[in-house]
């Protein structure tokens, strides 16, 4: 339901109803009047309402009809009885039935304002602890998942419903997107969960010690093998393994790792006895895995059959609602280490987190946090205690940086490249200047070194004018 309070009035005496309507205004502007229980459950059926005032004796369904089919079908809406025959018997048999109130014709009209603003408060009381609940459950995390941004639906529901499977599960997202967590919630919510959780990482090692780690080695299998190893899949017996950076795998090392999920079997390194494994594999990747089968970096037959299951992760920038919510836990556990609880994030501060790109996602936002709470001179960290890394930022180091461009942006001439490029620079350098003087033009013009009128060419230019920023502030300074 909307958050403005919605009404519907149903009487068949058409002037009834709207004169209620009209008494009722005044407490919302979402208000309708129909003139039979039918008209109003088509109504109800394409929109759900907060409130429903109905008369009892109508033709066709009477008002009890209407309360018990609300109350079957919609039972968050509240529902008062009006009525020009009201006794005693029918005002509990409707309290019995679920009716919010019952207002017995003819009825004042403060008498009616009063009920239904009532219904109203209780209503919009029910819907602040419903967010609150919904915070406090985002705050506490689903299997260590903090998130409140719809964005991030699709990849809890997707690992619920794939959970009680057995099948393998790619997990595709940014570097710090949080694909090891969403791998431990597939565990989790699976029959393994109590079970080994594993994690393996390729990147760095070379193949012979990664090949030893996943299946395992005998002693004197290779050089500085002094002892036997069990391998990853033999301890994870049971239970999960996730496989991280998964293009890092020599392309022989995903064979192995292909006969493994079609064999169920390992061969430890210095063996040449298989030996059974039951392992789930969740692996990971944080580049698209069909450009990897593409370029040769990820053999195609080992893709299909580890994406069985694909659960894509969204970038931090594209689930902005999470910022606040993230950025306000980690800055309380950053606070809670250092020995510094209270301290609290300003509402500039938030603005710059959301003006900022965060190419290195949540992990980078957490390590962001740790810094304020220890660069922080207040009980308040301010925009001065963001700091916020410049590698990724165009024209701040040595013009502009790889994060600045995406799949495909090489494509066109070097002029439009260059554009789009200063483009993308004016526009996070402009919201962030903004961001660190509350909106205030003539500061954000004075910190940047140009004119007034200069910076607000470029806001117009963006889509950033008046309307955007605070035109509220001090006089123009002299020379702007």
């Amino acid at each position: 339901m909307a958050e403005t309070p919605s009404i519907l009035v149903v009487d068949d005496k058409r002037d009834l109803a709207r004169g209620v309507a009209l008494v009722l205004a005044a407490s919302t502007p979402d208000i309708t009047a129909c003139f039979s229980a039918e008209e109003a459950l088509a109504h109800l059926d394409e929109r759900p309402r907060d409130l429903v005032l109905s008369d009892i004796r109508m033709p066709g369904l009477d008002g009890h009809a209407l309360l018990a089919l609300v109350r079957s079908r919609w039972p968050q809406t509240r529902v008062v009885l009006l009525t020009a025959f009201g006794t005693v018997e029918s005002a509990v048999e409707a309290m019995k039935q679920g009716a919010y109130d019952y207002l017995t014709k003819p009825f004042d009209n403060d008498e009616l304002v009063l009920v239904v603003r009532r219904a109203l408060d209780e209503i919009a009381a029910r819907r602040e602890l419903e967010r609150l609940r919904a915070e406090i459950a985002a705050r506490k995390g689903w299997h260590g998942l903090h998130t409140v941004d719809p964005r991030m639906r699709p990849v809890i529901e997707t690992v619920r419903k794939v959970a009680g499977a057995q099948a393998s599960v790619l997990v595709c997202g940014e570097s710090g997107t949080g694909k090891e967590l969403v791998a431990r919630a597939v565990h989790a919510e699976s029959t393994r969960a109590a079970r080994p959780f594993l994690a393996f990482s390729a990147a760095a090692l070379p193949e012979t010690l990664a090949e030893a780690e996943l299946f395992g080695a005998r002693k004197g299998s290779f050089t500085g093998a002094d002892r036997d190893r069990r391998g990853l899949f033999a301890d994870a017996h049971g239970g999960t393994l996730f496989i991280d950076e998964l293009s890092s795998m020599s392309p022989a090392l995903q064979g192995k790792l292909l006969r493994v999920l079609q064999e169920r079997a390992i061969v430890p390194l210095g063996q040449s006895t298989p030996v059974p494994v039951d392992v789930r594999i969740v692996a990971a990747t944080n580049v698209d895995p069909r450009r990897l089968v593409r370029d040769g970096a990820l053999r195609a037959d080992l893709y299909y059959r580890l994406a069985v299951v694909r659960i894509q992760i969204p970038a931090l920038r594209e689930r902005a609602e999470d910022i606040s919510l993230l950025a306000t836990l980690f800055l309380e556990r950053a606070a809670s280490t250092a020995g510094r609880p209270g301290l609290r994030l300003s509402s500039r501060a938030l603005r710059l987190l959301y003006a900022h790109d965060w190419p290195g996602n949540v992990r980078e936002l957490q390590n962001v946090m740790e810094r304020a709470a220890l660069l922080a001179a207040g009980d308040e960290v301010g925009p001065a205690d963001i700091a916020l890394d410049d590698f990724d930022e165009p024209g701040l180091d040595d013009g502009v940086g790889a994060a600045d461009f995406g799949a495909g942006e090489a494509a066109g001439t070097y002029e439009d490249a260059k554009r789009r490029a200063l483009e993308r620079f004016q526009r996070r350098y402009v919201e962030r200047l903004l961001a660190t003087t509350g909106g205030n033009v003539s500061a954000a013009a004075r910190a940047a070194g140009l004119t007034r009128a200069a910076l607000h060419r470029i806001l117009n230019r963006l889509g950033l004018g008046p309307g955007e920023a605070d035109e509220s502030d001090e006089s123009t300074p002299p020379g702007a």
